[in-house]
Formats: structure tokens, C-alpha cells, sequence
């Protein structure tokens, strides 16, 4: 059915990833930001969508790779649907809404490069329904390894999770806000990705030291989470596997971009799903590294 459906490589492995797929407007200031003035600074407009993103990685990476999101039938949409296909994506799965508004994301960066404020429009995916991906199914069965973000709503997300049984699985949280959407879920997730108050919002224990970075881990594994990965971004990440936790520290470099480092290093743990869980977290902070030094990015 994969192979039907999409004319793509044909990659070592398979992966379906489900979630956003949006336009970014990322606008990087000159100097540093002076708050409610108006700040010089370089404005670019790139594909992006937490999921959308992590396909793109996958697909650059030799992974034959299905992207199941929502657009509507718009510039914008439009704009994406080219973008991924130039990288090998699949895209004839895609949800396409007429009359509706594919998702925004828009990013101010400091003049280093780090997130100093974002807004998005990502009502378009957050409305798509279980009912929507019945029709994809066997995909979502037949993939190696299923990725999906929580910019869907937690019923889709249930629904994901059971067409998909117990195949491994990503979840990527996205945000402190929608990662409270995979509650109900942990025991169905196999690997679990989340920054430093994404799971202080997910275990309610604050990240302020390694003894409580370690105890999320391992409160995260009590609920049923195979494997954990807390990303602290210049301070390193935590992986966990059962009783183990595992430090590695960040490499030190010039930072080019921020966003979508992250997704980055989710394809990475993606690629390495069956390694070890050292193999799968290095990958992981890898490509996550690449990306922040503009090695693989758009």
C-alpha cells in the first residue's frame, strides 16, 4: 500500500509522520531585540510545520517518508505541497480543506539566533477529525515507524495511536500546552520527546535541577513510555530507558537557527528507533547539531 500510494526513493526504511505542516515567516533581528519598537531585521518565508519538519529530515536522510497533515486549498498550501515534494516527501495523503487557511507560524529570532517570541494559526490541523484518516489506515499500520506532533486534537490523537496498535511509535510534544493532549496516551507511546517545560507541564515536577530532570524520566516511564527524551537545548538532554538515564551534554557552536532543531533531532531518534537507546540519543543530538549550524537546513 506505501509503495502504491506514494512515487518516492525507496528508503531503507518507511515512516509515516502525522501533524503540522504550516508556513514559517521567521523574522531574525540585526541587533538585539528592543521590546515594542520596531527592530531591523532579515525576514524569510520557508515551509515549516512541526511534523511537516520532521518529514523533510527523514526524506533528506534516505527514509521513504509519508506526510499525513491538513492545508487548505491556498497559496500557502499550495507553496508547501511543492516544497515537500522537492525533498521527497509524499504528499498524497494530504488533507486538503477548500475554503480554509493553511497554517502560519511566525518567529521572532534575537540577533543570536534564539526564540524571543512566536504566534501560530494551526486551527486548520487541530479541526481535522479521527474520521479524516480512516481512509489512510493501512498506512499508518504498515509504516516502520509512525511520528505524529500534537497539533492534533486529543481525540485524533487517541484514534491515531489505536489504528496504529502497538507498532512502534514518536510523539513529539510541541508545546507545554498540547503536550497535555498525550496524558491519556503514555502507555501507547514508545518514544516520547519533550523539552524542559513540556515536561514539567506533562509530570508537574520542575526542571530545576538533575535529580528532578531525572525523576521526569522516570515518572514518564511509571506511565508506560518505552523510551524519554528531555532536550534542554545549549545544556544537553536526558534519554531514559527503564532504570537507566543517560546525560549528554550539547556541543558547543554558533547557532544559526532554532527552529526546527528540535524536529531535527526527532527524525534522528526516528532513523535510530532500533538501536540502543546511547545510538538513538547521539543520532538524535546530531542532526539536531547539523541543523542548528544551518547544515541541513532549507
Amino acid at each position: 500500500m506505501f509503495q502504491c500510494l506514494c512515487d518516492c526513493m525507496e528508503g531503507f526504511m518507511r515512516a509515516v509522520v502525522i501533524g503540522g505542516a504550516n508556513v514559517d515567516i521567521i523574522s531574525k533581528s540585526h541587533n538585539k531585540i528592543i521590546h515594542a519598537d520596531s527592530n531591523p531585521a532579515e525576514v524569510t518565508l520557508k515551509s515549516g510545520g512541526v511534523a511537516r519538519n520532521i518529514a523533510e529530515q527523514l526524506a533528506k536522510n534516505g527514509v521513504e517518508t509519508q506526510l499525513i497533515t491538513a492545508i487548505g486549498d491556498d497559496f500557502f498550501g499550495e507553496y508547501l505541497k511543492n516544497k515537500s515534494k522537492k525533498y521527497g516527501i509524499c504528499t498524497k495523503a494530504w488533507i486538503i480543506k477548500a475554503g480554509e487557511s493553511t497554517g502560519v507560524y511566525s518567529a521572532a529570532l534575537d540577533s543570536d539566533g534564539e526564540l524571543y517570541t512566536a504566534f501560530n494559526a494551526m486551527a486548520l490541523i487541530e479541526a481535522i477529525t479521527p474520521e479524516d484518516f480512516f481512509a489512510h489506515k493501512e498506512i499508518i499500520q504498515s509504516a516502520d515507524i509512525m511520528i505524529v506532533d500534537t497539533n492534533l486534537s486529543e481525540d485524533t490523537l487517541k484514534a491515531v495511536f489505536e489504528i496504529r496498535g502497538d507498532r512502534p511509535s514518536i510523539a513529539e510534544a510541541v508545546s507545554a500546552f498540547k503536550v497535555n493532549r498525550l496524558k491519556k496516551l503514555l502507555d501507547k507511546i514508545h518514544y516520547l520527546k519533550l523539552n524542559k517545560y513540556e515536561a514539567e507541564q506533562l509530570t508537574k515536577i520542575s526542571a530545576d535541577s538533575r535529580d528532578n530532570i531525572e525523576k521526569m524520566c522516570k515518572y514518564l516511564i511509571g506511565k508506560g513510555v518505552r523510551r524519554v527524551f528531555i532536550t534542554l537545548g545549549a545544556d544537553g538532554l536526558y534519554a531514559t530507558e527503564k532504570s537507566d538515564v543517560i546525560y549528554l551534554p550539547a556541543e558547543k557552536i554558533e547557532v544559526h537557527d532554532v527552529t526546527g532543531a528540535g524536529d531535527a533531532f526527532v527524525a534522528g531518534i526516528a532513523i535510530k528507533f532500533e538501536e540502543d537507546l546511547l545510538t538513538q540519543a547521539k543520532f538524535g543530538a546530531r542532526l539536531a547539531t547539523e541543523f542548528l549550524k544551518g547544515v541541513c537546513n532549507e
